[in-house]
């Protein structure tokens, strides 16, 4: 979203990568036990906002 922003401009793949790793975090947050709506809701915008590097976190912060 930060590259949205600063660039004025979306390209399709950037935005599709977006989309899928959005939809997965939700596929991965919504099931999740013991996690409260804020911090689901938290993982989810900072996948929104710094897109993949945001997912990799997110990603090693489910692994661990």
């Amino acid at each position: 979203m930060l590259f949205f922003v600063i660039f004025q401009s979306i390209p399709w793949l950037l935005l599709l990568t977006l989309v899928v790793c959005l939809y997965l975090v939700w596929v991965d947050v919504k099931d999740e036990p013991g996690l409260e709506f804020q911090v689901k809701a938290w993982w989810f915008l900072l996948v929104l906002i710094f897109h993949v590097p945001g997912y990799l976190v997110f990603r090693v912060w489910i692994g661990a």
